[in-house]
Order: C-alpha cells, then structure tokens, then sequence
C-alpha cells in the first residue's frame, strides 16, 4: 500500500516562504505545525492509501489526460483558515485559479472515475497549506488582524508546467514527499 496524491509543484516557494514567515511571528502565540518549504503543493487529487498495483493505471491515466494540457499561470493571494466550530484547524495562502487549471481539475476528475476513484465531492478550494493548529485553541483578534493584513494579499503569480504524482510517507516530524513520476504540461 502506498498513500498517493496529485499536485503541481510550486517553484519558486521563496515567495509563499517569506509569507509564511510574516506569519510565522504574528501568530507566533498559536501552537502551529508548520508545513516545511520543501513540501509545498497544490494537491489536485488525493487518491489515498491505495494499492500499488494501482499505481501504473493511475500513471496510463493521467498521462492520456494530460497529453494535451498546456502550461498556465495561477496566483497564490492571502491567507485564510479553515476551521471546525470556533477552532482555527488549517493556515493556508488561497489561490487563484486561471480557467485552466479548474477545466484541468475538472478532467482530472472525470478521468480517474474510470479506473474506481470518486473525487471529493466538496467544492475544489485550492490552497497551499501553511500550517496546522494544535487543538483547543480559538479563533482571536490577533488571528484575524494577521489574516487581514495588505502585505499579505499581495498576490504572488505562478506558472504551472508539469503535475507530480506523489507518494506520501508519514512521520512524526512531518510527512515526506517522493515523486512516482512527473507529467510535463506541452506547449
């Protein structure tokens, strides 16, 4: 068994790096695990802990996929949170996505179906995730001033050329991320 998702790399991470540091001293109150830099993504499907016999479908797959898909541009804009009830759970910076990469979302979706995966079915909210709250901690003016601050909304642009398949491995300081194989983006 192998835990396996999709993702675009983003490169260069300096910039959503020196965000996350901003952050890093604002919310430096909050007990927060920070996503280390190197780990930076955009996860496009998460196929989960799944067999890996699986895994060459799934490569075939998405490889016909996105034999046509061509290189776009996207932005990375402010921070936000996710949250359960009154507990503050993910820091993320939000994206905004071209067209493009919501069409490429919505095939990669459609394609995947076809060899037993169901895609989420929450609304796609790309992110990249910057860290996790510790439990028991709430919601503050402190959290929310950070979250709002201009210098952090400035968006930061990105082109996309390639899509990773990943395998995931966990560890208690954190998960690492190993390539399966790499899908070009043609012009």
């Amino acid at each position: 068994m192998k835990r396996v998702f999709l993702a675009l790399p983003l490169e260069p991470v300096e910039p959503a790096a020196e965000k996350m540091k901003i952050l890093q001293k604002l919310l430096s109150a909050f007990r927060i695990k920070w996503v280390r830099i190197e780990n930076y993504h955009l996860t496009l499907f998460f196929f989960g802990e799944i067999p890996v016999q699986l895994i060459p479908d799934i490569q075939q797959i998405l490889r016909s996929t996105l034999e046509n898909s061509s290189p776009f541009s996207l932005a990375l804009s402010g921070p936000g949170i996710f949250k359960k009830g009154k507990e503050p759970r993910v820091l993320w910076l939000g994206v905004e996505p071209s067209d493009q990469m919501l069409e490429l979302k919505k095939e990669i979706d459609k394609a995947v179906v076809s060899i037993g995966f169901i895609p989420d079915d929450k609304p796609f909210r790309p992110h990249l995730t910057l860290g996790r709250f510790m439990q028991r901690q709430e919601v503050t003016t402190v959290l929310e001033n950070a979250l709002n601050l201009p210098q952090l909304a400035k968006p930061i642009g990105y082109d996309v050329s390639k899509l990773i398949l990943f395998e995931s491995k966990l560890f208690p300081e954190g998960p690492l991320y190993l390539p399966i194989d790499i899908f070009p983006l043609k012009i």
